[in-house]
């Protein structure tokens, strides 16, 4: 045969392979994916769902309004250390 012909007909195998595998590798990744879930797993998911509703609805209706308080507390001065400097009242600059 002719070198020529040789190799274009090596890579027309070549590449028929490659396709053939890419073509059969993503019909076995289709089928992986489509497993049903166990009857562990539907559960599991089922308890995970029970429990947003659960706490979606206790924060609905149990929790008090926490946006007033419930205590109106009078405005004091509470700072100890604002009166602690017996300086203050002098004069900085004796030329003013």
């Amino acid at each position: 045969m002719n070198k020529k012909l040789l190799l274009v007909v090596l890579v027309v195998v070549v590449l028929a392979l490659a396709l053939g595998g890419y073509y059969y590798w993503k019909i076995k990744t289709q089928k992986t994916l489509e497993v049903p879930k166990s009857e562990a797993e539907q559960a599991a998911e089922d308890i995970q769902k029970a429990a947003v509703n659960i706490s979606a609805d206790i924060g609905n209706n149990v929790s008090p309004d926490v946006t007033t308080p419930a205590v109106n507390l009078p405005d004091t001065n509470a700072n100890p250390y604002n009166k602690t400097n017996p300086f203050s009242d002098l004069k900085t600059n004796p030329f003013q």
